[in-house]
């Protein structure tokens, strides 16, 4: 062979060797990208699955494939929160016959007294009604001393069955302490107020529970000087707002039926202490009783 034979051969034999050496690089490097980007793919998905899983406090679900769709865009107008589903309806009662009268209990203060008698004697002339009556002297809610309404309430109610319960007290209250949560408490405070409206739940409940279709809490009147007249304000708003966390409870407010339309106090309607009723005040009282009672009463079929 010839020389120049010889280094052709030779320079096409070193030029293929060159070839195939840059063919292995650039697919080691491809092979190389593809692997990195593999790499940083992965570090990438568990990095959002991590952060998943702490936002959440459970594991994120495991993808082997990375979504593309964009999310849903939020409405400048968002729905509406839901409703609070409404306060179930009283139940009503049954309409009396003389046959199945209306067993009614009605209970409180002093004040509760002349109402009670009273309205027991038209329960009785109209014959749809047995009235119970149980006025206790100096009674109140701030103290067990001389009756102890909730024990007292338990035992009456269950002995009776009645199934209406009336109750009317309070006036003797805002000048007594009581404890609350522990403590010694007094009127206006308001951890007196608080633990004043608790007691007074307390005793619907009890009137409830112990088989009572309906409770009527009668609110306090108007009273003779103002001291006393803006108590009961305060009293009765503790009455009504007790009372309206229960549909079964019937708040019926008397202060309007004692007062002037002006809301000013009527001497002729009370005794001579100014704070009980004569016979005309006490009427009124029993007749809103009475009034409130009959609109809970199922039409005769």
């Amino acid at each position: 062979m010839e020389r120049r034979d010889y280094d052709n051969s030779r320079a096409a034999r070193r030029r293929a060797l060159n070839q195939r050496r840059r063919r292995r690089w650039w697919i080691g490097g491809a092979v190389a990208v593809v692997a990195g980007a593999a790499l940083v793919y992965g570090i990438v998905l568990l990095a959002d699955r991590s952060l998943a899983e702490r936002a959440s406090g459970s594991p994120a679900p495991h993808s082997t494939v990375a979504s593309l769709a964009s999310p849903a865009p939020s409405s400048p107008f968002p729905s509406p929160a839901p409703s609070p589903s409404p306060a179930p309806a009283k139940p009503p009662l049954d309409k009396p016959t003389r046959k199945h009268p209306l067993r009614v209990y009605f209970g409180g203060d002093s004040l509760a007294g002349a109402p009670g008698i009273l309205f027991a004697q038209r329960g009785a002339k109209s014959g749809l009604m047995r009235v119970r009556t149980d006025y206790q002297v100096s009674s109140r809610l701030t103290n067990t001393d001389p009756v102890d309404w909730p024990a007292r309430l338990k035992t009456q109610i269950a002995a009776g069955h009645p199934d209406v319960g009336v109750f009317l007290i309070g006036i003797n209250d805002p000048g007594t302490p009581m404890i609350a949560k522990g403590d010694y408490t007094s009127y206006p405070k308001k951890s007196w107020l608080e633990e004043y409206q608790r007691r007074a739940e307390k005793l619907m409940l009890i009137m409830l529970r112990e088989g009572a279709q309906r409770v009527y809490w009668v609110g306090l009147p108007v009273m003779p000087d103002q001291g006393q007249t803006n108590q009961v304000k305060r009293l009765n708003e503790l009455f009504k707002g007790a009372a309206a966390r229960h549909p079964e409870v019937v708040y019926v407010d008397t202060y309007d039926l004692l007062a002037t339309k002006k809301g000013g106090f009527i001497a002729a309607l009370r005794s001579g202490d100014g704070v009980h009723f004569t016979d005309e005040g006490a009427w009124r009282i029993a007749d809103a009783v009475w009034a409130a009672t009959k609109r809970d009463w199922l039409p005769a079929e």
